[in-house]
């Protein structure tokens, strides 16, 4: 005979295995995500520098530029966190439904909130990489290009 009891305590262990592979599959992700964010963000800030010596000598004021700058990263998290959340939830579903024979039920509040945190982390690390283009005067910055 066997017993259901230990035969259900062993298929628990093996969905709590995979429950595990996919929340780290999920955190790299994340990671990996947050990495190629940063650079774009990186990457934008470039051009972006530029931009500001043409602000400024056009007459925009300080506030004027954070505020634009702000919209862009701001912008650019929406759109990557949104995409994110979006693919994330394909690919979960997919998963949980065609391997795993599970039902999927989408939490709304969740991927808000990592929509939120993208958008965050981009306006963060956009003005990490170009703070110091706010500091300096409309004509030294028109002479680094």
């Amino acid at each position: 005979m066997v017993n259901i009891a230990d035969a259900l305590e062993i298929v628990q262990q093996v969905i709590d295995q995979i429950a595990l592979v996919i929340r780290f599959l999920s955190g790299f992700a994340i990671l990996a995500g947050a990495v190629i964010l940063a650079a774009s963000v990186r990457g934008h800030a470039l051009p972006a520098h530029a931009r500001s010596g043409d602000l400024k000598t056009i007459g925009a004021t300080r506030r004027q530029v954070v505020r634009i700058f702000s919209v862009e990263f701001l912008a650019l998290g929406l759109v990557a966190g949104l995409m994110g959340a979006i693919l994330a939830t394909a690919f979960s579903s997919l998963l949980l439904k065609r391997l795993l024979n599970a039902h999927f039920q989408f939490e709304p509040k969740a991927a808000l909130l990592a929509v939120v945190l993208t958008a965050l982390l981009a306006n963060a690390s956009g003005w990490v990489a170009s703070f110091r283009i706010l500091r300096q005067k409309p004509l030294e910055v028109l002479r680094e290009e």
